[in-house]
């Protein structure tokens, strides 16, 4: 008889212990995870408290800070604390809508942008540098007005200058303030008008006032700003009498420039500046960056003696009923101009020789800039002696007789030009020295016409005193020709 049917029984878990026992182990990780980092995090912020003092350190070494500044302008501060790390994003939006306003010319919305981009990313020298070259190039040409122009290079300027509160002592924005006032204010197309400007604005700042704007006098603001950055050691300087607007300008190193000052004087400061920062700029070689300074110093030379001899022109060279009422100011602003040559002509020559004692290899490039300025030094020489000579013979209401003080004054001045022309052609010899064949060198073009001005100024000087003394008026066209290139 069979026993009993007998089933067999299953040794397969229950359907729910797996995924359990799945989750459990899931579980256990996660928190074995957790432990891994917060252990990693505890060990970083400990490892922290011994790391931030030297990273402060090192830190202060490469950008000091004002302890006085720690703290931070609001506007600066807001964004940092209620954006957080928002900014960039908000940063990048903003430079999008700058390039947009500025190909559709909205230019007050550009300025905003720009003042925004800063707040937002106020320790990026890149920022001021590329906004700042924006304003004072791109967007200065979009205008027709020489005044409109002049202002938004100055804008660009100080938007430098304030980029350099919060980024102290970086060579490459120190740079571009210094190109701007050489390759902008000093040598661009515009450069007639911007620098006679800059010289009246500093002559007149005596008119500026706060919160007050003149349109005529719309950049005396900018200016003041500029011209008092500490660097450049300028005081300005109360009037001599109450009579009278002018006569104030500013005083730098005991010397007073109470008629305006060349911006190449700015130029000269601010690349020095940066030669001086531990960090060089990195934009050029050294031996470019050092050539800058004795190249301020001949450019002012250059502006200088232009100066000079066309306010000269527009004195003398107009009908006596047009004569200028402020004739003692002009004498003085006048001999201000070949005093500043006469300092600054042997300051530049000992620049460039030891400029060209430590880089021989641009020699063929410094070695005719430095017998430029011996040039212009003769010229200023020449020219002061000339006007000297005018100015007797105005204050003698215009009476000339031979031997008197205004004949001897002209017969030195036609001395004086003759030296002028031997250091002009020892200038031409070097700049476009002669062919093989002693043919004159074709690329010398223009530079001829200032040979021939100097031979125009002798010509006329003998001319003037056969005349003048004959009790004729003379011919005083002979101041018109122009004996330096105000090109470069």
């Amino acid at each position: 008889m069979p026993g009993p049917e007998i089933k067999p029984t299953s040794t397969a878990p229950a359907k729910a212990q797996a995924p359990v026992t799945y989750v459990a182990s899931r579980q256990s990780r996660a928190r074995r995870d957790q432990l891994i980092y917060l252990s990693v995090a505890v060990i970083l912020l400990i490892g922290i408290f011994f790391i931030q003092p030297e990273l402060n350190r090192q830190r202060a070494k490469l950008v000091p800070v004002d302890k006085t500044q720690q703290v931070g302008d609001l506007l600066i501060q807001f964004p940092r604390l209620t954006l957080g790390g928002f900014r960039g994003l908000l940063a990048m939006t903003l430079w999008e809508d700058a390039e947009s306003d500025k190909n559709h010319h909205r230019w007050r919305p550009l300025e905003t942008d720009y003042n925004m981009i800063a707040a937002l990313e106020p320790y990026f020298g890149s920022a001021y540098i590329f906004n700042a070259w924006n304003q004072s190039y791109n967007l200065s040409a979009q205008f027709h007005s020489m005044q409109t122009k002049y202002k938004w290079v100055l804008d660009g300027l100080v938007y430098l200058y304030k980029g350099e509160h919060y980024v102290p002592n970086d060579a490459d924005m120190i740079m571009e303030e210094a190109n701007d006032y050489f390759l902008k204010l000093g040598t661009s197309f515009e450069r007639k008008y911007y620098c006679a400007r800059w010289r009246f604005d500093i002559a007149h700042n005596y008119e500026y006032i706060p919160g007050k704007i003149n349109p005529a006098l719309s950049t005396l603001g900018e200016v003041h700003f500029l011209v008092s950055r500490p660097q450049f050691k300028a005081k300005w300087l109360p009037p001599r009498s109450g009579k009278g607007p002018l006569g104030h300008g500013v005083e730098i190193n005991g010397i007073h420039y109470r008629y305006g000052l060349s911006p190449f004087y700015f130029a000269y400061v601010e690349y020095k500046r940066a030669l001086a920062q531990p960090v060089p700029p990195d934009t050029q070689g050294r031996q470019v960056l050092e050539s800058w300074p004795p190249m301020c110093l001949r450019l002012w030379c250059r502006d200088d003696v232009y100066y000079a001899q066309r306010l000269a022109y527009r004195i003398f060279g107009v009908p006596e009923k047009d004569f200028t009422r402020h004739f003692p100011q002009r004498i003085e602003e006048i001999h201000d101009c070949y005093r500043n040559v006469s300092i600054n002509a042997p300051r530049a020559v000992l620049a460039f020789t030891h400029y060209l004692s430590k880089f021989p290899d641009q020699w063929g490039v410094h070695h005719q800039h430095r017998a430029e300025v011996r040039y212009y030094q003769a010229l200023a020489l020449a020219e002061g002696k000339l006007f000297d000579a005018l100015v007797a013979w105005q204050n003698n209401n215009r009476r000339y007789r031979l031997g008197d003080q205004a004949d001897q004054l002209m017969t030195q001045a036609e001395t004086l030009f003759e030296n002028a022309k031997i250091a002009y052609n020892h200038w031409l010899n070097i700049a476009y020295p002669p062919m093989a064949n002693g043919m004159p060198n074709p690329s010398v073009g223009d530079e001829l016409k200032h040979r021939n001005a100097l031979d125009v100024r002798i010509a006329g000087i003998e001319a003037f005193r056969r005349t003048a003394a004959a009790h004729k008026m003379p011919n005083m066209d002979f101041l018109s020709p122009q004996t330096l290139s105000y090109s470069d």
